[in-house]
C-alpha cells in the first residue's frame, strides 16, 4: 500500500510539474507574441516624436534645457525596443542627425562645410549606444544591462574626442553645467562621469518602464541605481562645502572695446575696393591707413586698461583677436600697455591679431605684460578653428609665478580639448586667463564649458569674450562674474577669484581612466553580443540572425 501511495504522489508531481512547465511555455509565447504586436503597431511613433522633440532641447545650445538630457533617451530606448531592429535604430539615427542639425543651424556652423561633414561621423557614434541595448542589453534583461547603454555612450564620446580633432563636443555631460552636486564629479571622472550618470538614470527609467514599474521586479536595480546617485550628489555636495574656495581674492577685469570704436575699425577696413579686412590685403596696403583703421580698438582696449587697473583690478585679460597690429607696430602696443603695468602694478594679458607678411599672413597671439613692463609669455593659439585660416601655435601652454598663485593662458577654442588643458594642471596652475571672442548663436557655450574645465583640474578661469559671454569660475564651477557683450554697450567684467595654490584632483592625476574602462566594457558588450547571437542562432537555427 505504501508503495501504491508514492507511485501516485509521484505521478502527481510529475503532472504538476508538467503543468507549470506548460504555463510557462504558454506565458514565454504569449509575451512574444505581444512584443511582436507592440512592434508592429503604429502607435510606438508618439514615443519618437517625443524622444526627439526632447533630444533637440537637449542639445548643448544657448537654449537647451537640462532636464530634456535625462528624459530623451528614454523615449528613444523605448522606441526602438519596440520596432524591429533595423527599421528603429535607423529612425533613432535620424532623430540624433535632426537634434545635431538643430544645433549646427542655432550656431550658425551648418554653413561650414568641414563641421557638418565632422557632426555627421557624430549623430554614427551617437547611434552606437541606442545599438548596443537593442542587440544586447534587449536581450538580457537583468539588471546589470542597464549598464550597456551608459558604457558605450561614454566610449563613444572618448572615442570621438580623441579621433575627430574637433574638441569636447558632443559630450552629453555639458548640458549639466550648473548642476554643481553633479558637477563635482568631474574631479574624479572628467565630464564623461556625468554623461554616465544621464545616460545610466534614463537607461534605469527605460528598464524600469518595461517591466510595468512592478517594484518587486526592479527593486533590485532601483536601489542600487538611487544609492549610487545618492552617493554621487552626496559627495558632490560634500565637496561644495568642505572644499569651498579660500576668501583671499585677487579681482580681475576682463575688457572688451566699446561699439563705437569697433564700428569706426570695422568701417576703415571695409573700405570700399580694397576690403582691407582680408590679412592678405591688409599686409600689403599703406602701413599707415592701416595703422589708423586698427587704432580705435587698441586705442580703447589700452584704456580701459589704465582704467580698470585704476579701480583696483590686479589682474586684466583683453578678448581675442578684437585688437589687430601691424608686426611692426606690436612693440609699440606692447610699451604702452607696459607703461601703465609698471605704473599701476599690474598684470595684463593682452591678445590681438598679429598681421604678418608671410602668409597665412595673421597670428593669433596672447601675451603677459608683468608688473616689471617685461612681456612673460608671447603664445600662439594651439587650436584654431575650422573657420580659422591660420598656422596653429606649437601647444605648449605657458605658465608664470605671480603673487597670486601660478598664472597660464590658452585662447579660446584651445579649452575643448582636455589634453591641453591637463597641461595646465600639470603645471600647478592656480588661475588661466582665456581670451577669447564667440558670435551670436554661441556666445554662452564655451562658457558654460568653462565650468567644467575648472572643477576637472581644480584651477580658477576668466574667460574674456567678446561677442559672447565673458566668465570668472572658481574651482568648484562657481560663476564669480559674468558678463554678456549682447546686453552692454561696453562689456566689462570684474570678479573677485579666489586665489590659492591649485586644488589637486583625483582627475588630473588619473586623466581619462574612467572613460577608458568604458571603452573596455563595450569590448565586453561587443564580445556578450557575439557570443549571444550564436547561441540564439544554435538553438534556433531557422531564426533570421537571432533577433530578440
Amino acid at each position: 500500500m505504501l508503495g501504491i501511495r508514492e507511485r501516485r504522489k509521484a505521478g502527481a508531481g510529475e503532472g504538476a510539474g508538467a503543468g507549470e512547465g506548460e504555463d510557462r511555455g504558454l506565458r514565454g509565447r504569449a509575451q512574444a507574441r505581444g512584443e511582436r504586436a507592440a512592434r508592429a503597431r503604429p502607435g510606438g511613433r508618439w514615443l519618437w516624436g517625443a524622444g526627439t522633440a526632447l533630444l533637440v532641447l537637449a542639445v548643448h545650445s544657448n537654449w537647451h534645457l537640462a532636464a530634456a538630457a535625462w528624459l530623451f533617451p528614454v523615449f528613444l530606448l523605448r522606441y526602438a525596443r519596440l520596432r524591429p531592429a533595423r527599421r528603429g535604430l535607423l529612425r533613432v539615427g535620424y532623430a540624433l542627425g535632426l537634434g545635431q542639425l538643430a544645433w549646427l543651424v542655432s550656431t550658425g556652423m551648418v554653413f561650414v562645410p568641414s563641421v557638418v561633414a565632422v557632426f555627421a561621423v557624430l549623430v554614427v557614434v551617437q547611434t552606437l549606444p541606442f545599438i548596443a541595448d537593442r542587440l544586447v542589453a534587449a536581450r538580457s534583461g537583468a539588471g546589470w544591462s542597464t549598464l550597456v547603454f551608459p558604457v558605450v555612450l561614454v566610449c563613444g564620446e572618448y572615442l570621438f574626442t580623441r579621433l575627430a580633432g574637433f574638441g569636447d563636443y558632443g559630450v552629453l555631460g555639458f548640458s549639466q553645467h550648473g548642476f554643481l552636486p553633479l558637477v563635482q564629479l568631474a574631479s574624479v571622472t572628467g565630464v564623461y562621469g556625468v554623461s554616465f550618470v544621464v545616460a545610466w538614470t534614463a537607461s534605469v527609467a527605460h528598464w524600469a518602464w518595461g517591466r510595468g514599474f512592478r517594484w518587486r521586479e526592479i527593486r533590485r536595480g532601483a536601489v542600487v541605481w538611487a544609492g549610487a546617485l545618492a552617493l554621487v550628489l552626496g559627495a558632490g555636495g560634500v565637496r561644495l562645502v568642505w572644499r569651498a574656495p579660500t576668501t583671499d581674492t585677487v579681482r580681475v577685469a576682463g575688457i572688451s572695446a566699446g561699439r563705437a570704436a569697433e564700428r569706426a575699425t570695422q568701417r576703415a577696413l571695409h573700405t570700399a575696393g580694397q576690403e582691407l579686412w582680408r590679412p592678405r590685403n591688409l599686409v600689403r596696403a599703406d602701413p599707415r591707413r592701416v595703422g589708423a583703421a586698427l587704432a580705435p580698438v587698441a586705442d580703447d582696449l589700452v584704456a580701459a586698461t589704465d582704467r580698470e587697473a585704476r579701480a583696483g583690478a590686479r589682474i586684466v585679460v583683453w578678448p581675442e583677436t578684437q585688437a589687430g597690429v601691424l608686426a611692426d607696430g606690436r612693440q609699440r602696443l606692447l610699451d604702452r600697455v607696459a607703461e601703465i603695468a609698471r605704473t599701476r602694478q599690474v598684470y595684463v594679458n593682452t591678445a590681438f591679431a598679429l598681421y604678418t607678411p608671410r602668409p597665412p599672413y595673421v597670428r593669433n597671439v596672447a601675451a603677459l605684460v608683468t608688473p616689471e613692463g617685461k612681456v612673460a609669455w608671447t603664445y600662439d593659439k594651439a587650436h584654431p578653428t575650422p573657420m580659422e585660416p591660420m598656422t596653429p601655435g606649437k601647444g605648449a601652454v605657458p605658465v608664470t609665478g605671480s603673487p597670486y598663485g601660478r598664472l597660464a593662458t590658452v585662447i579660446c577654442y584651445d579649452a575643448d580639448f582636455p589634453e591641453l588643458m591637463r597641461q595646465v594642471a600639470d603645471k600647478d596652475t592656480a588661475l588661466i586667463l582665456v581670451p577669447a571672442n564667440d558670435w551670436a548663436g554661441f556666445e554662452s557655450l564655451h562658457a558654460q564649458r568653462a565650468v567644467f574645465r575648472s572643477v576637472e583640474y581644480g584651477y580658477a578661469m576668466v574667460r574674456q569674450s567678446v561677442h559672447g559671454v565673458a566668465t570668472a569660475v572658481d574651482h568648484q564651477g562657481r560663476i564669480r562674474g559674468l558678463a554678456d557683450y549682447f546686453t552692454a554697450d561696453r562689456q566689462t567684467l570684474v570678479a573677485e577669484v579666489p586665489v590659492r595654490p591649485r586644488t589637486d584632483t583625483l582627475y588630473s592625476r588619473t586623466g581619462d581612466l574612467f572613460a577608458l574602462l568604458c571603452a573596455g566594457g563595450t569590448l565586453v558588450v561587443v564580445a556578450l553580443g557575439v557570443v549571444r547571437g550564436r547561441r540564439v542562432r544554435a538553438a534556433f537555427p531557422g531564426a533570421p540572425g537571432g533577433r530578440p
